[in-house]
Formats: C-alpha cells, structure tokens, sequence
C-alpha cells in the first residue's frame, strides 16, 4: 500500500505531464501524454516491485533505499528515453561531428553524468553511512561493492569526457567548467587495478577501525581511534602516553606501509590518462587548481611562523617544567603529550599552563557537565543547540530526514566509527542530509556537532547545483564553514547568548587565557597538518624513495612543527599511517587551508555582524546579515572558481593568515614579553635524522 501511495504520487497527472514535456521530442496531444503516463506509471510500479525484491537490494531493505526507488525509476525513465540516441554521439567518433553536433553532444554527456553520477554517489553514500555506523564484515562488503562500481563509473565518464578535450565547442562558460571538472578525475586503466585499489583500501579501514592501543604492558583500551584519542585527551601520565604513542603505531601505521606504496604506484597510474604526471600534482591542483601548491602553503605557514615560535617554545618550557629531565629545553618536543596521538592539539593542558591564573576564564566544559547535571540540557540536544545558531543566521533549518537519520549516539550492541563526519546523500528528494558521531557532554562534542552540521548547510544551500558542483568551492572551504562557527559559539559573549552563563568577565587578562586555549588547537594544528600531504606528495611525486619514508616524516615534523618522536623509530615504522586520514588516503591539506580560511571568513562574518573590538570576542549569532552573506557564498557549490568564491565573502580573492595573525594578536604580544622576560628558548634545530632526536644537526628540506 505504501508502494502504490508513493508510486501514485510521482505519477501525478501534473508531474508527469512536465517531465513527460522535458523528456519527449514529440509535442503530442492530451491523449497522446495520457497513455505515455498511463506506461511510465504502469512500469513505476513494476519496477519499484522488482527493486524491491532484487537481490542488490536486499542487503539495503529499508527506508533508505525503499524512499528513493520509486524517484530514482521515474528519473532513470526519462534520462534512458532522452539519452537512447544520444549516447551514441560520445561513444563514436567526434571528428565526424559538425561543431554544432559536437556542442549538443557535449551538453547531452553533461547531462547525462551529472544524473548518473548522482545515483553512483547515492548508492556509495548509503554503503558508507551503513558501514562507519555498524562496523561489520558484511557492511565491509558492501562497501567495498559500492566504491567499486562508483570509481568504475566515474572512469568511463572520464574517458568519455577526455575525448572532447581536443575539439572545438560552444560551450558556456559554466558547462565548460563542468567538462573540465569531469575530465579532472582518476582512470583505473583495469578493472583489475580498480579492484586491486578497492581491496587495499578496504583492508586497511578494516585494520584501521579494529586497531586496539595499549598504555601498559597487559593494559589495552577497547579497539577504535575514538578511545585512544580520549585516553590522550584526559591522561597526563609521561611514560603510560609513551607506551600508547608506540602501541597504536605498532597497530597501524607499521602495519600499513607495503599497502601505502602498493596504492601509491595504483594512485599514480590512475591519473596519467588524464594528462596529470603524478597523483600529487593530481591531488592538489584538482582540489585548489594552482599549479605551485605546495609552495604556497610553504609560504602560508611563514606567515603565522613568528606565532607558531612563540607558542611552541612557551608549551614546550612549561611542559620542561612539569616534566624535567625528559627532554631538552631547547629542542624538539616529544609528539605523545598532546590531545592525541598525533601531537597536533594540546588543550588538556590549558588550565594548567594558563597565563593569568587570577582571571575569571570560562570552562567550557564545566558549563556543560553543570547544566547536564541539573538536567538542563542533555546529549541528544546538542545537536538541536547547533541547529538553532543556523536558523538564528536565516539559514534553513535541518530536515526532517536529517532528524531521523543522523545517528548522534555510541551504540551499546554494535562497534561504529565516532570520528564526527557528515553525510550528503545525494538523494532525489534532496532532503537526506546526516551526521554521525559519538556525542558527550563536553567542548569538544559542542563545537564538533556546530562544525559537522556547517557541512550539512553547505550540502542543502548547493543542493540545487547539477552534481559535478556539489562540492565545497575548494578543497578547504567545506572544514572551514564549521569552524567559522564554532569560531562564534566558543566564545564567552555566545555562552551568555544563549543564557549558558549569566555574566562574562570582559578583561584582557581573561582574553588572553581564552585565546590560549584556541590557539593550543588552532595554531599547534597547522604544521601537522602542512605536513602530513607534504610527506604524501613528495613520495608520490618521487621525490622520497620508499626506504625513507618514515626519516621524511620526521624531517618534515621537526622542520614545520619543532615535534620529534619520543622513543627512537626505523624505517620499520611508518608513522604517518597511525593518522586515519593518511592511513586512507584522505586530504588532510584541506584542513590546512580550512583552518586559516576560517579566520578569513570570522572576519567577514563579524564585520558584516557590525562587531566593534578585539576580532577574537565575536559573535555574530542572530546576524541575519552575516546569515546572508554566508547563504549567497554557500549557494554556489564549485560552480565558480573558488577565488570568486572567496571574494564574495570576504572581499579578496587569495588565502592568508592576516586574519588568524589579528585573532591571536593580543595572546601574541603576551607570549613575546613573556619568553624574553624569562629567558625561554625559541625556536628549534632540525635533527639530521629526526628518528633519532638525540641529534642536533640543522638539515634542509628543498620542495
């Protein structure tokens, strides 16, 4: 009965009348559109039957796929009726094309992907929420299938695509840019690497996800990233941080390397047909669409290099003091005494090394905890506490299926993977937007909802583009919409907003403490992120060969970060795997530029908001002015080059870290009257071979 409710409706006499308007060459009369509705509805329900019962269904016998059959057999009818002679046109010989044939063929292929690709991503998106939300081997599976047929389909596309790179069309301007997009992809030359590729990643994201780390000799936490990250979060204790730091490499990263350089020389080959001379010149040019890249952020991080040295040498002073004798006062700082195993945040130790203990700061998580524990919020509200800061913005709020779907809770009965991602589904009702993640009643679960449902925007606001520009306007933009929020809700100023705390003591003194605080996240974050696709690309580009890897690793760590290992390592080991990022093959540069994107877009916003004083007390919540600029930049997806993106919103058109350098201005002051006046160290040698850091030798890297 549901089936027949949900086939009648996609079959309204209206609704098919003007798809049967955009899909027929033949302008017939009533009767003619009567009995052409009259087979499209018959074979609906037919074929929604059929689905329904197919076996490559079965694993997928729910809501998810049920709700969207019936649209996907209407939509799949009128592409295959539209497209049955005009698929011909790119499978042939487009020489023998007048250029006006070749311009209408060209359109109809943009089509004719822009659908497809649709359905692909559907199907790979339902896979992937179903295994990260229930890690088990038949979600693997299915998985693995999904990934398979996309890349193999986004394959043909390509090829098809590269076949109009050298001829003449009249294109405009935005179906030119599509085209583009398009013949910017990876082709597997085989089907038989395509399904080698699948089965290396597969294997590692099992072997990732079940990855279990130890803190003692017999002492091992459950399995998951999510619990050795929480361990490093709250633990403080120098040796039982060491002992973890080296067991989840053991468990990870070491385990991973002949993987790495298998997929490395796979990823390599799959882009040569596509004009590229090595996967990283294909990965951050087709993400960022400049040539020098990796010169650029090289000179990014220059820009907040004076910064980062301040810092880093007042952590690592404090941290000499907490624990002396353990390393040297001037040199690297061991990389197992962050937030995580990876060295890259280091907010645990804010309220033990704050500037001016006697300043009233703010607690973010005691706010919280206390609130929960006089039952005036909850976990499961969190979500709605983010929604509201959007909707004050004017910015839609979430749907219905977002609400029902999204999965906001650890379950007790099986394994999942916590880390905080965001799911477009890309369904034909272009309502299926969700969130997963493992939510606790602290700051980082709060800002963590706020930045996961920035992506969710991003998805509905560009929901109405033709899917090749369903993408954030570069590789960084889709991390740094979040952020920009989480920049305003983290603030004191929001807390009393949203009537969290009753009064904000606006000092200098307690902004200084509270700027600590980000910057331990924010700042210490970017050389880790710089270079973990640094160390991919220079052995992708052949510029580090496989005996070297984890010695580049480290070069790269000293050189940017001033971090070295705290137990010696080997070419053995392969260090950067333990990131899950890396393990599989994710950008991390994104989150580079995304985190100094954010301070560009903050400024913008709070400028737009009429905020007056420090840039670091802003909060533009119920702005419908920012709301709107944020709406019209959003809405373009990566129909436009993202410098035009990036002007539209903040008014110049290159990334920069003026606005982070402004943000952190009155905690960089503070840090450079502090380390003179007390004789601190700043700066850092750069060990000849870091794996040993023992040694003291200055090395340079050429990029």
């Amino acid at each position: 009965a549901e089936l027949s409710g949900r086939a009648e409706s996609e079959c309204s006499c209206r609704q098919i009348q003007i798809d049967w308007h955009k899909m027929s060459p033949i302008s017939g009369t009533k009767s003619c559109r009567a009995f052409s509705l009259a087979l499209i509805c018959l074979h609906v329900a037919l074929t929604s039957a059929r689905l329904s019962t197919a076996s490559e269904m079965s694993s997928a016998a729910d809501e998810d796929s049920a709700s969207d059959s019936v649209g996907r057999v209407v939509s799949e009818l009128r592409v295959k009726h539209h497209y049955h002679s005009a698929k011909k046109c790119w499978q042939g010989n487009l020489s023998r094309l007048s250029l006006s044939q070749r311009t209408r063929c060209a359109r109809q292929f943009l089509r004719y992907s822009n659908h497809w690709l649709r359905v692909w991503d559907h199907r790979e998106d339902l896979a992937s929420f179903r295994y990260e939300t229930d890690i088990s081997e038949k979600n693997r599976q299915m998985l693995k299938r999904a990934k398979a047929g996309l890349e193999k389909f986004s394959s043909r596309l390509t090829l098809f695509a590269l076949k109009f790179k050298k001829f003449k069309m009249k294109l405009s301007r935005r179906e030119a840019r599509m085209m583009k997009l398009l013949q910017g992809k990876q082709v597997f030359k085989s089907n038989r690497n395509l399904l080698r590729y699948n089965q290396v990643q597969s294997r590692i994201m099992q072997d990732y996800n079940q990855a279990v780390g130890c803190y003692a000799p017999g002492k091992c936490l459950d399995s998951g990233e999510d619990n050795v990250e929480n361990f490093f979060r709250t633990k403080k204790d120098y040796d039982q941080l060491r002992y973890l730091w080296k067991s989840w490499r053991d468990a990870t990263g070491a385990k991973f390397r002949n993987a790495f350089v298998e997929r490395a020389q796979l990823l390599n080959e799959s882009v040569w047909p596509s004009g590229f001379r090595d996967y990283a010149y294909f990965d951050y040019f087709t993400a960022f669409e400049d040539p020098k890249f990796p010169e650029t952020v090289v000179s990014l991080y220059n820009q907040f290099k004076p910064l980062y040295e301040q810092l880093h040498a007042y952590l690592r002073h404090r941290l000499h003091q907490k624990y002396p004798g353990k390393f040297a006062a001037n040199g690297l700082l061991p990389g197992h005494l962050g937030d995580d195993p990876w060295g890259s945040q280091y907010t645990k130790w804010h309220n033990e090394f704050v500037p001016f203990p006697a300043a009233e700061s703010i607690d973010f998580d005691g706010i919280l905890k206390d609130r929960e524990r006089r039952g005036l919020l909850t976990v499961p509200q969190l979500p709605h506490v983010a929604d509201e800061f959007y909707r004050s913005l004017g910015l839609p709020k979430m749907t219905e299926t977002f609400w029902r779907k999204s999965v906001f809770l650890k379950p007790k009965d099986h394994k999942m993977n916590c880390h905080g991602t965001a799911f477009d589904m890309h369904s034909a009702s272009r309502d299926d937007f969700r969130i997963k993640m493992c939510t606790l009643m602290d700051m980082s679960s709060f800002s963590t909802v706020h930045h996961e449902m920035g992506h969710v925007m991003y998805f509905m606001l560009y929901s109405h583009q033709p899917v090749i520009f369903r993408r954030g306007a570069n590789g960084g933009f889709h991390e740094a919409i979040g952020d920009t929020i989480t920049l305003s809700v983290l603030t004191p100023k929001h807390f009393k907003a949203i009537k969290f705390i009753k009064h904000t003591n606006d000092t200098s003194e307690s902004l200084v403490n509270n700027l600590l605080t980000q910057a331990l996240a924010n700042v210490m974050f970017l050389p880790y992120a710089l270079a973990a696709d640094l160390w991919k690309w220079r052995y992708f580009g052949g510029q580090v060969p496989k005996e070297q890897l984890n010695q580049d690793w480290w070069q790269l760590r000293s050189r940017f970060g001033g971090i070295g290992p705290p137990v010696t390592r080997s070419e053995a080991d392969t260090d950067a795997l333990s990131k899950f990022h890396l393990a599989i093959d994710v950008s991390y540069i994104r989150y580079f530029v995304s985190f100094l994107l954010k301070f560009q877009f903050y400024k913008a916003l709070c400028q737009e908001a009429g905020h007056s004083g420090p840039l670091a007390t802003c909060d533009f919540y119920r702005s419908t002015a920012a709301g709107d600029k944020l709406r019209r930049t959003l809405r373009l997806g990566r129909s436009k080059p993202w410098p035009d993106a990036l002007q539209q919103l903040t008014g110049r058109r290159d990334i920069s870290a003026d606005a982070l350098m402004e943000y952190f201005q009155p905690l960089h002051n503070w840090l450079k009257d502090y380390n003179a006046k007390n004789g601190v160290p700043v700066g850092w040698t750069v060990p000849a071979n870091p794996t040993r850091s023992s040694q003291i030798l200055k090395k340079s890297i050429d990029f």
